[in-house]
């Protein structure tokens, strides 16, 4: 019996027989990826990024990818024959999320363009410090709490030339893409389509969505755009402004599942903020004196200051004086928008002015100012907990706990608070690490003369033009 069917079979599996077999389940197997790669949300996403082009490095081209090489090492109070340049520019385009680098950034008043222009933020319920009611406002979440939060991924995408002036993303300006790992069981349909774009069964699905620069008619159908109100949130005790995101359909759409993601409870009311001209306030503390930046700075979503410089010689000497398990230290843990080389130690915190020397001009790129930035230097940057945050992992880190210990000590705040409080005047400080910069109008004057942008870029050289000693609050706190 056995014998008669294996003879049937192989009298029926012919060469010919088994191709059009194998042909009928490739277009089979073709047939349901297409339909899945044509229903699926990347696929839908890509579809209406194709009149925009996307913006920033990638990540194995990044500049900063030898970090942690030895020829950074320049231990404090020496000599170098180097030039001090830039390494590396990083904006973060949704606060607290990951930022993007990019190999050149346009300067202006309130800082790099883009850089800090979301925020995320939820509705909380507290007791008013004078009456005891209960109250309800709005405060931006960040990695201090939600650690995850350095997980959630960024693109920029912007106009080229080519670009349809019709397109409804074309004329918002460009847009901001969000990517996080789905909070929800992959079905085998969601992991086909991540398969199909990334050829790799060990990756998650992701979500994502899309979130323009600029609003128009198209993204809030039922409203008038140049009326949208702006609402109020708390950032570090201040209030900022901004438009409620929300109200997006692709934004709306994705929240839920960011919240999941985040660990936020489903009732807590949560959105996306976007900054604009009008949201933007006066920085009130460690000013920059107006005989060099011309007018009051202001910034946006950047914690009091438009511009953060820091040095890879100072996150070197930093990390020696770390727990052995927690070096070496990644520098992006501290999220500057500028990373220099060629400079000792610690050598940033003497600047009070610097030129940005122009060294480099990407062929094809918006035309640069045939001028050089200026910026003033008003503090060194105080450290919170957001450092312990491992940026690849979205953990908080700590040393090896002692034998009586359950837990370790954070890290790397608790080494930053003993070596690195190096000034006194701000109790909230845990250590110091980078300086922050505020743009001079000079600088931003001549390029807007010259209709052309004040773009700094990777390879660029600094001058230092001033130098002085920084303490919290030397510069005052009024105009």
């Amino acid at each position: 019996m056995l014998l008669d069917i294996l003879q049937n079979l192989r009298a029926v599996l012919t060469p010919s027989a088994i191709f059009c077999g194998l042909a009928v389940l490739l277009v089979l197997l073709s047939s349901a990826a297409a339909g899945v790669l044509c229903t699926g949300r990347n696929h839908a996403v890509r579809r209406e990024l194709r009149q925009l082009r996307r913006v920033g490095v990638s990540p194995d081209q990044s500049n900063m990818r030898d970090q942690y090489d030895a020829q950074y090492d320049l231990p404090p109070g020496g000599s170098t024959s180097r030039p001090i340049r830039i390494k590396a520019i990083y904006i973060h385009p949704v606060k607290s999320f990951a930022p993007i680098e990019v190999d050149r950034a346009l300067l202006t008043k309130s800082g790099f363009m883009y850089d800090r222009c979301f925020a995320i933020a939820a509705e909380v319920v507290e007791p008013d410090l004078d009456t005891g009611a209960r109250k309800r406002f709005w405060r931006f979440i960040s990695q201090r709490t939600k650690p995850a939060m350095s997980l959630v991924k960024t693109e920029l995408w912007l106009p080229h030339p080519a670009s349809d002036p019709s397109h409804v993303l074309v004329r918002s300006g460009g847009c901001v893409v969000v990517r996080f790992p789905d909070p929800e069981r992959p079905t085998w349909l969601t992991w086909f389509e991540s398969l199909l774009y990334t050829w790799n069964p060990a990756i998650a699905p992701e979500v994502s969505f899309i979130a323009p620069l600029n609003l128009t008619e198209s993204h809030l159908p039922t409203h008038d755009v140049e009326k949208t109100p702006l609402r109020p949130f708390v950032i570090h005790g201040r209030t900022a402004q901004g438009i409620d995101m929300g109200a997006v359909p692709s934004v709306a759409a994705a929240l839920p599942k960011l919240k999941r993601f985040l660990k936020i409870s489903d009732p807590t009311p949560f959105t996306l903020f976007k900054c604009t001209p009008d949201a933007l306030v006066r920085t009130t503390q460690n000013l920059a004196p107006l005989k060099y930046i011309g007018s009051p700075s202001v910034h946006g979503y950047t914690d009091q200051q438009p511009v953060n410089v820091a040095s890879l010689s100072s996150v070197h000497d930093f990390a020696q004086l770390l727990p052995k398990e927690n070096q070496p230290l990644n520098a992006l843990r501290f999220r500057a928008n500028v990373w220099i080389t060629g400079a000792p130690a610690y050598d940033e915190e003497t600047w009070k002015r610097y030129r940005i020397v122009r060294k480099n001009d990407t062929p094809g790129a918006p035309r640069r100012a045939r001028v050089d930035a200026v910026l003033c230097v008003v503090c060194r940057t105080s450290r919170c907990t957001m450092p312990n945050v491992d940026p690849d992992k979205g953990v908080f880190d700590a040393d090896k706990p002692a034998a009586d210990k359950k837990k370790g000590r954070p890290q790397p705040s608790t080494t930053l608070i003993r070596h690195r409080t190096v000034e006194t005047g701000n109790n909230a400080a845990m250590g110091y690490m980078g300086m922050h910069c505020v743009p001079e109008d000079r600088s931003l004057d001549e390029a807007q003369e010259q209709n052309a942008g004040l773009y700094v870029a990777v390879g660029d050289e600094i001058e230092v033009l001033e130098r002085g000693e920084h303490f919290y609050g030397s510069t005052g706190d009024d105009y």
